[in-house]
């Protein structure tokens, strides 16, 4: 063998270490072959195709290879995640960003224009969907890497600067969209390379997301003097657009008796829908419970993830473990707000509201019921401990002390119930199915409980996350069907 082969095949296989040990001895001569056969002579694979068999590797690893249907979901979500991304670019540059529509966030304008960093990541969604329109596939998605980079890569360059950061929660659902538009486009998990007219279309879905949601704020135009504020209600509107799209996604799932492909799209993109709202949480921040974007976003993302464990038929989690995490989380959340009302971690000294209390309640009772009380529990506690300490930061723009008194920031903190309380109910629901319990019942019902008293007083100002939980209902819905039929 040449000695510029040996080198190329090197190379090769050392892209084969994202893989697991086992399915390298299996099938790593045949990637290795593949990627030699398919590479120009002497020169290796190129940077587009090198990524590729990492990212295959690495589904290997999380196992996603081996759970049906994800695959052919995430190819069909993939082209309407990127016309999102970028429509929501074109909007939030267009709409948004620009000085005359409201004062500068804190810092100073860029380019004398803009109020935060944000229009660069606009830039790079916006090129990268022109980029899949008109350049081969190759070159498309190394646009919409260097997209979902620089949209990662701004709120680190924000402290360098004198221009705020973009809002996390625009990066967040950016990042979430891109991350789909990039897997679902790879080869590796079965996307073929689009036609002519699938391009233009994604373009232009991108250019009819934009137009929609000014078209929504022209029609439904926010009270005076809140049009400057970045999230609320201006980019709430463009949740709605998102969400229509989400739904558009449910009813051809509904239409196609529930196809696996559909279903795994609709709640694939519902997830980061849900961090497009609420419409309206103004009077909702200092009240008990603080039900504003955070707590939205968390309850959204829990129906979304639970959905989408339904959608893979997994095994649910053993209630104990679910019970584990509560009570573990009640502990590290009591153990914070006890420090806190202190005056230690950064806090003046002050009371702790009794809505937080009732909080770690309903977290222990519900562990406690669930059957958590073993030494998984403690494993909890530090990290809900670190959680709290994060919201805290969270809810006083990112610093790291010098706080005021601990009381509206830990109600926020309470917040943290959601995920915990969430596992509980989905765990107590997956064990009915064996036999009831009184216990397992009465878990269930504190679990689903608190996080009905949280989250229903509130319902009207969802706004777009109303529309995803009915789209991730729909999905949990016709799977339990099809599952049926096929056990029928």
């Amino acid at each position: 063998m040449p000695e510029a082969l040996s080198t190329v095949e090197r190379r090769c296989r050392r892209l084969l270490l994202a893989y697991p040990a086992g399915y390298r001895t299996e099938r790593g001569d045949e990637i290795v072959a593949t990627m030699l056969d398919a590479a120009p002579a002497g020169r290796g694979p190129g940077l587009a195709d090198q990524l590729d068999v990492v990212a295959s590797g690495l589904r290997q690893r999380l196992g996603t290879a081996r759970v049906p249907g994800l695959h052919a979901g995430l190819v069909r979500a993939a082209p309407v995640a990127l016309a999102l991304a970028a429509g929501i670019s074109v909007f939030a540059w267009w709409r948004i960003e620009p000085v005359s529509l409201g004062a500068v966030m804190g810092g100073a304008a860029l380019f004398g224009r803009f109020r935060t960093l944000a229009p660069i990541a606009y830039a790079a969604w916006i090129l990268a969907v022109l980029g899949w329109a008109v350049l081969r596939p190759v070159l498309g998605r190394l646009l919409i890497a260097a997209a979902l980079a620089v949209t990662l890569g701004l709120p680190l360059l924000a402290p360098l600067t004198y221009v705020d950061r973009p809002p996390l929660w625009v990066v967040m659902a950016l990042t979430a969209f891109g991350v789909l538009a990039l897997a679902g486009t790879s080869p590796g998990v079965g996307a073929v390379p689009p036609t002519t007219d699938e391009r233009l279309t994604v373009a232009t879905g991108a250019a009819a997301v934009a137009i929609g949601a000014s078209t929504v704020v022209l029609v439904w135009p926010p009270a005076a003097g809140q049009f400057g504020y970045y999230y609320q209600p201006t980019l709430a509107r463009a949740g709605l657009v998102v969400t229509a799209a989400v739904a558009a996604l449910a009813l051809l799932a509904l239409r196609r008796r529930g196809r696996g492909d559909w279903l795994w799209a609709t709640a694939l993109l519902g997830l980061p829908a849900g961090w497009m709202g609420p419409f309206d949480s103004f009077g909702l921040l200092h009240s008990a419970p603080r039900f504003g974007r955070l707590a939205q976003v968390l309850l959204a993302t829990c129906i979304a993830v639970v959905c989408l464990a339904l959608l893979s038929r997994r095994h649910p989690p053993r209630l104990a473990a679910a019970g584990a995490c509560a009570l573990g989380t009640a502990c590290g959340v009591a153990a914070f707000a006890m420090l806190a009302r202190a005056g230690m971690l950064g806090f003046t000294a002050g009371p702790v509201p009794p809505y937080v209390w009732c909080a770690i309640a309903a977290l222990a009772g519900a562990g406690v019921l669930a059957g958590g009380v073993h030494s998984g529990a403690f494993g909890w506690a530090p990290l809900a401990f670190a959680a709290a300490f994060v919201v805290s930061c969270y809810d006083n723009a990112w610093t790291f002390g010098g706080w005021a008194t601990p009381g509206p920031t830990l109600v926020l903190v309470a917040t943290v119930a959601l995920p915990p309380l969430t596992a509980c109910g989905y765990a107590a629901i997956a064990a009915l199915r064996h036999g009831r319990r009184v216990t397992t019942v009465a878990a269930l019902v504190v679990s689903l409980g608190w996080i009905g008293y949280v989250a229903l007083p509130y319902v009207l100002s969802w706004g777009p996350v109303v529309l995803v939980l009915v789209a991730c209902g729909l999905a949990l819905h016709l799977t339990g069907s099809v599952r049926r039929d096929r056990t029928a």
